[in-house]
């Protein structure tokens, strides 16, 4: 089965529309949304409504956590605790209830998925180091052999036995008897890397493979959205660097 991993969308209608676009024609079984569909920008009901529509499987990201009042903002710093505030605001009733819906994980034969670390879903910790990683050896035996997770808007691999962790990015991944992984499929959008095309990924869990997938999409149509709607201006500016 080809799995479509898609996460980070952050109510960027351009760069979710541009991805389904491409899974159109991309052979792809299911798709999966790894949470935060909201926050940061200016559609967070077109893309709530989309992501209803297309995907098999949604999971609750932290601002989607925080938008409905089950995450303390104060965690935020002021801007996206501010987002947060008017996204609230402008969120349909059908869709706020839809997002308290939202699992924190969900689980096939050979793989979990996942918003943040897979250690504790609603606790909304990152893996961004090979020392988050690590953390996770003591739950090694509670781990399928590919973990999927999102968050930290990177595209970071790490590769994990019963006692350690190390960083594999970049490398062809493949799990043998005694190892597993956990992949950041990266940003829809909001990139962070570096890089600012659109990015999400596709494993196909019977060839156990996984692939990055980057796009080109139309930034300035979603900057020119967030900064009419009165939203900060580096959550525009940031997307043309990917950073």
């Amino acid at each position: 089965m080809k799995i479509a991993l898609i996460s980070d969308i952050h109510s960027n209608i351009e760069a979710l529309t541009t991805t389904l676009a491409y899974l159109d024609d991309a052979g792809v079984d299911q798709i999966i949304c790894l949470g935060d569909i909201v926050g940061y920008g200016a559609d967070p009901n077109p893309c709530c409504e989309l992501i209803r529509e297309r995907c098999d499987v949604t999971l609750m990201g932290n601002h989607d956590a925080a938008v409905i009042g089950q995450m303390n903002t104060d965690y935020y710093y002021d801007a996206a605790r501010d987002a947060i505030r008017w996204t609230r605001q402008v969120m349909s009733p059908e869709n706020f209830q839809w997002l308290y819906s939202l699992p924190y994980s969900h689980v096939i034969s050979n793989a979990a998925f996942f918003h943040s670390a897979p250690l504790r879903p609603s606790g909304f910790y990152y893996v961004v180091e090979t020392k988050d990683a690590q953390a996770h050896t003591p739950i090694f035996d509670r781990l399928r052999p590919w973990n999927f997770v999102g968050h930290s808007h990177l595209t970071q691999c790490f590769l994990l036995t019963d006692r350690r962790a190390k960083d594999v990015t970049g490398k062809t991944l493949k799990v043998k008897e005694g190892q597993k992984l956990i992949i950041n499929v990266g940003s829809v959008g909001q990139p962070r890397d570096r890089d600012a095309r659109l990015c999400f990924g596709i494993f196909d869990s019977e060839e156990e493979t996984f692939e990055y997938v980057r796009l080109p999409y139309d930034i300035a149509s979603t900057a020119k959205k967030i900064t009419d709607a009165g939203l900060d201006s580096k959550f525009a500016k940031r997307l043309f660097i990917g950073h």
